[in-house]
């Protein structure tokens, strides 16, 4: 289905003719720098972000979740304390 939709978009998008009437197309136009400043803010912002928070989202087994240094010396995660043999 994924495939259907994406090659059903592909042909709406790049090779039919538009539908739209004229009007609609001669009013269309690049944003004005009141739009495009905060645009390119926000996603400076969000690269920056992402990179810095990227162990939050990588799960267990990254340094953001190692709390417990003793448990890590000893060999053992903390995630993972529950499978410590007893």
């Amino acid at each position: 289905m994924t495939a259907f939709y994406s090659m059903r978009l592909i042909n709406i998008g790049f090779t039919q003719e538009p539908q739209g009437d004229k009007k609609t197309f001669e009013l269309a136009h690049e944003p004005s720098s009141r739009m495009s400043i905060p645009l390119v803010i926000l996603g400076i912002l969000s690269i920056f972000i992402g990179y810095v928070m990227k162990d939050v989202v990588m799960g267990p087994g990254s340094p953001f979740l190692e709390f417990d240094e003793s448990a890590v010396t000893a060999g053992h995660h903390p995630i993972e304390s529950e499978f410590i043999p007893t």
